[in-house]
């Protein structure tokens, strides 16, 4: 068998006014033809697990590409082109099969349907052979999309650190598919529900935990062979934004409308428990302001780079500076103006700047600063679990500025954030503060569980998890949580 391997991730948000090229995905990994081989085959990625089945299998890979560009704005026009340009130029039209590893969420500003275009052109090349993508959980999912695929597997997990297994899941049902054990069959449900992943996670007592349970059980049964949940990034603003469940069987006669309906019923009623638990940070420090025991873990997730968002927002920055708070503070902000001026003037140095607000400035004015320049950082590090477990990436050249007792760490570009990876990677210990500001909308949950405290915060910007103060255009109502009905709302499909 012959089977060619690829993967090309990318998390749009709409909503972002910051624009993402080619440089992002150099950041995190682009590898081209032998090298993802070379590469990867020891990574924790989907490309990892596939590449791990299939050459265990026997098969022939043609390696195509593998990237990840992370999360933002809209990809600049060009880039999404030269991407599926140096993937279809190794595709081998000879192949017995395709796996591919895609996010699903994909937003550009030359192409309205990212995903599909990729695979309507490699349909062209390949023909009827077996095609398996595997996919984000918080993919946008269409028929359109489902019709040029053989399956389509999502993440079980969120946070996402099952991407390896994933990959291994996918190429799994391609095997079963070449190897004439399975005629796969896929058919999808969509809810017209969007949901704030700061409430998603599979690992808390949710609606989406208990999707995990159901879906895991109804794989138990003759016939189908993947059950998957994509309750689509609201950041992403689709005209048929959703929850999608798709149901990938072997081809048998199987009864997956009654699955489908059953699972979204369960989750519709449910609807009301994705409404987030978000503070506003006056509340935040007035409720910590004597505590002894650190650090508080606040998370400014409007502002998150895994939500597509800038990484540039001073709003909470401008608030900690006219508190009454003396105790040690963290923040990180993306400011590559501020790093380089750091960085002119030397450690040791005493600088005056206006810091962040400079692409996502819908929300306020940058904010002046006097800051001693303590370090420089290259802004490499290693993400140590989710969705690029193990990836070398960068946040480019970097600096570490204190004004009073706030300390910020200034990156030259946005990167997704898991843990405290990037912090620590910059000689900064979060158990040293009294308050660390992280950005991302679900994670921080999980990953500082040690803290003794940890709150989201309600703050304007592209990622904010009250989905009901963004400012919709496109999707199309009526949807929840801007509207509501005792009997589910659903998409065409």
């Amino acid at each position: 068998m012959k089977i060619a391997v690829g993967a090309m991730l990318y998390e749009g948000n709409t909503f972002a006014r910051g624009e993402t090229g080619l440089a992002a995905f150099q950041s995190n990994y682009l590898f081209e033809g032998a090298e993802i081989l070379e590469r990867l085959i020891d990574g924790d990625v989907e490309v990892s697990g596939a590449l791990k089945v299939l050459q265990a299998s026997g098969a022939t890979i043609v390696p195509l590409i593998a990237t990840h560009g992370g999360c933002g704005g809209k990809l600049v026009a060009g880039c999404f082109e030269e991407l599926c340009s140096r993937l279809l130029s190794r595709m081998d039209c000879d192949v017995d099969g395709v796996y591919l590893a895609l996010h699903g969420a994909m937003v550009c500003a030359d192409e309205p349907e990212p995903e599909v275009a990729l695979m309507q052109r490699i349909r062209e090349l390949v023909g009827s052979v077996p095609i398996v993508v595997t996919l984000d959980l918080h993919a946008h999912i269409t028929p359109k999309l489902l019709s040029l695929c053989d399956a389509i597997v999502g993440y079980q997990h969120y946070p996402h650190d099952d991407a390896f297994e994933t990959g291994v899941r996918g190429a799994s049902l391609l095997l079963q598919s070449l190897g004439g054990r399975a005629r796969l069959t896929s058919r999808m449900r969509k809810l017209s529900l969007l949901v704030p992943p700061t409430t998603a996670g599979t690992r808390l007592p949710t609606p989406m935990r208990e999707m995990y349970r159901q879906c895991r059980s109804l794989e138990g049964l003759p016939g189908i062979l993947a059950v998957s949940y994509f309750p689509s990034t609201p950041w992403a603003e689709r005209p048929d934004g959703g929850t999608a469940f798709v149901v990938v069987t072997d081809g048998t006669a199987v009864d997956v409308e009654t699955h489908l309906e059953k699972l979204c019923t369960v989750l519709w009623r449910s609807r009301s428990r994705f409404q987030p638990d978000v503070h506003l940070l006056e509340d935040v420090i007035s409720l910590t302001a004597h505590d002894i025991a650190g650090p508080v873990i606040v998370s400014e997730m409007s502002d998150a780079v895994g939500a597509g968002a800038a990484g540039d927002s001073a709003y909470i920055l401008e608030k900690f500076k006219h508190s009454a708070v003396q105790t040690p503070v963290l923040i990180q902000i993306v400011d590559p103006e501020v790093s380089a001026l750091a960085r002119r003037y030397g450690v040791g140095s005493r600088i005056s700047c206006v810091i962040g607000n400079k692409v996502e400035n819908r929300y306020g004015e940058p904010v002046e600063l006097t800051a001693e320049v303590l370090s420089f950082f290259d802004g490499a590090f290693t993400y140590s679990g989710g969705l690029m477990s193990g990836i070398r990436a960068t946040v480019g050249p970097s600096a570490v500025i204190r004004a009073r007792n706030i300390t910020i760490l200034v990156t030259d570009r946005p990167a997704y954030e898991y843990a405290d990876e990037q912090y620590a990677a910059a000689g900064l210990n979060v158990r040293e503060f009294q308050y660390v500001v992280v950005k991302n909308p679900m994670n921080f949950q999980q990953v500082y569980a040690w803290a003794p405290k940890r709150f989201g915060l309600d703050t304007p910007g592209a990622g904010r998890a009250d989905l009901t103060k963004l400012e919709w255009e496109s999707c199309q109502r009526p949807f929840y949580p801007l509207d509501d009905s005792e009997e589910a709302i659903y998409r065409s499909t």
